[in-house]
């Protein structure tokens, strides 16, 4: 706790408070170090922490060049996406295929006669009860509701059929907008002759007669016209929707409107990716190595972690990992540059496009042998990647994470060592306040009786030379 004892020097002339002062400032040089090295830890976590995060990347990057289904994907191209669009899993044939939409698939709309009010009667005639079916894709059964005294009204029927949840909706248009033209409207909601849903009277009432349900799409009983109809090289064909995965095998063709367009199915640039992505995140980790080793003005490096054993021991052992393959990968390559990655003097890769897929056409059981393994039992390159950089990583066991948490470690010690000497340089400016305080008064006193005794004197040889 801080003194309440002060001093002004009035007394004794003398400025203690610059004493004390100096006094303190040269007991707290070591805290002053101590704050700067704490500081200087403390900017070391952050950056291995942006380490981390950049071999995190990297981790992942490398698990994707680990799965052996790379490769064996199928890509897609459309001549016009407007018209078609579409999708390839790894059973489609490679090739070009010319489609050409003639028709979109559509939903059955049906609308009743007009009716006066919302709350008007359906049963037709002295009927009290009617029983109906909602019928998919002309099926001879459906499912069933009924309307009786309880729900005899236009909003009773919306009602019941929504109610059941049969691939219909139906709401009521107000047509002419007064109410006094209310009509039914159905819609199915799926696509084509298959995906209607009818409504289907299945008492003799007449109720359905008098709805006078009619057609608006189709406005016939054509229900085929709901189909989509296309053809695939001059083939031609229709289906109930507009997303077709059975007419080309493992190609999915999506319909957007009439027209022609033509699709192709090429192999999958899914490896070139994830290649990429791997030299882009491995760049990522040496660029932060480069940034450390930065010159300012007087030829010094910039960075936190230059000279720094964990930051020389990651680079040393990503660059031995980028240039080690396992002799049992199964293929006839044994390193990156022959599928055309190279590294550069300042440790980046370069990845070039042409090459890897000059290679990746002619020999791609070897590309893929060299990433990964030809088999389940033998390894490629990354499997031994992503173990070392994971390892790297790690929450737990990572190089870097042991780093950052011993350095942790330091900076808890210096913390608490500098709370202590702290707690001891404020007892020690209260101890200084105290003496300086009591040596000023001290000296004031002697000051004052000084003065008196000379003015004693003085007022003694006044008296004598009288």
């Amino acid at each position: 706790m801080a003194t309440t004892t002060s001093f002004s020097g009035l007394g004794s002339g003398i400025d203690f408070n610059t004493i004390r002062d100096a006094i303190l400032d040269q007991k707290a040089r070591p805290v002053t170090l101590m704050q700067s090295k704490a500081s200087n830890i403390n900017s070391r976590i952050e950056a291995l922490k942006q380490l981390n995060t950049s071999l995190a990347a990297l981790t992942a990057a490398s698990e994707g060049l680990t799965k052996r289904d790379l490769g064996t994907g199928r890509s897609t191209t459309t001549g016009d996406a407007n018209v078609v669009t579409a999708s390839a899993s790894a059973t489609a044939n490679l090739g070009n295929y010319d489609i050409a939409v003639s028709r979109l698939a559509s939903n059955l709309t049906q609308a009743s006669r007009s009716f006066t009010s919302k709350t008007a009667p359906v049963l037709a005639g002295s009927a009290t009860t009617a029983t109906f079916e909602l019928r998919k894709g002309g099926a001879a059964e459906g499912v069933s509701f009924t309307i009786d005294s309880s729900n005899n009204t236009l909003e009773g029927l919306r009602d019941a059929i929504n109610s059941k949840n049969a691939g219909i909706t139906a709401a009521i248009v107000d047509v002419t907008g007064d109410g006094t033209n209310q009509q039914l409207v159905l819609t199915s909601k799926e696509t084509g002759a298959n995906g209607r849903v009818e409504l289907v009277e299945t008492t003799s009432t007449g109720t359905l007669t008098d709805l006078n349900v009619r057609g608006i799409n189709p406005p016939d009983s054509n229900f085929a016209n709901l189909d989509a109809a296309f053809t695939v090289n001059g083939l031609p064909l229709t289906r109930s929707t507009n997303s077709v995965s059975d007419a080309v095998t493992g190609v999915t063709l999506n319909f957007k409107k009439v027209g022609s367009a033509s699709v192709g199915v090429i192999q999958s640039t899914d490896i070139e990716t994830k290649l990429r992505a791997f030299v882009t995140a491995y760049n990522a980790v040496q660029d932060f190595a480069a940034a450390q080793y930065k010159k300012d003005a007087k030829d010094r490096p910039t960075g936190v972690l230059a000279g720094d054993s964990t930051l020389r021991g990651i680079q040393q052992q990503l660059k031995g990992a980028i240039q080690s393959v396992s002799a049992d990968n199964g293929g006839a390559f044994d390193s990156l540059t022959q599928i055309g990655i190279t590294t550069g003097n300042d440790g980046k890769l370069s990845f070039d496009s042409t090459a890897f897929n000059d290679k990746l056409k002619t020999n791609p059981d070897d590309v893929k042998a060299l990433l990964f393994g030809k088999t389940e039992s033998q390894s490629g390159l990354f499997q031994a990647f992503n173990k070392l950089s994971s390892g790297l990583s790690d929450s737990v066991t990572g190089s870097v994470q042991v780093a950052i948490k011993g350095y942790e470690n330091s900076v808890k010690t210096l913390n608490s060592t500098i709370a202590s000497r702290l707690e001891g340089l404020n007892r020690l400016k209260d101890s200084l306040t105290r003496q300086f305080a009591a040596a000023d008064a001290a000296i004031g006193q002697l000051n004052g009786q000084g003065t008196a005794l000379t003015s004693i004197i003085d007022s003694l040889n006044s008296d004598k030379n009288k």
